[in-house]
């Protein structure tokens, strides 16, 4: 199985993905920033697999689940004021 998470650059994406790695789970994290930059904790989260993906691009959110042959979605992202 492998499991796409988004919104990893936030607390609540973060600990999912860390979650999933002690759960020996295979996941890529994806937030819209182009590389990962959530917490810096030393945790597995910091260096697991990322994807930098704007959720609003249909086209390519649907290639890439495509492409990495992901099989369940865990959505933590959100949308921001600021």
């Amino acid at each position: 199985m492998k499991v796409f998470v988004t919104g990893v650059n936030g607390q609540l994406g973060h600990d999912v993905m860390n979650s999933l790695y002690y759960a020996e789970i295979d996941a890529i994290g994806s937030d819209i920033k182009e590389s990962y930059s959530g917490v810096q904790d030393g945790s597995p989260a910091c260096t697991m697999p990322y994807i930098g993906l704007d959720l609003t691009d249909e086209e390519k959110t649907r290639k890439v689940i495509a492409e990495e042959g992901i099989n369940a979605i865990i959505h933590c992202a959100a949308w921001t004021a600021g």
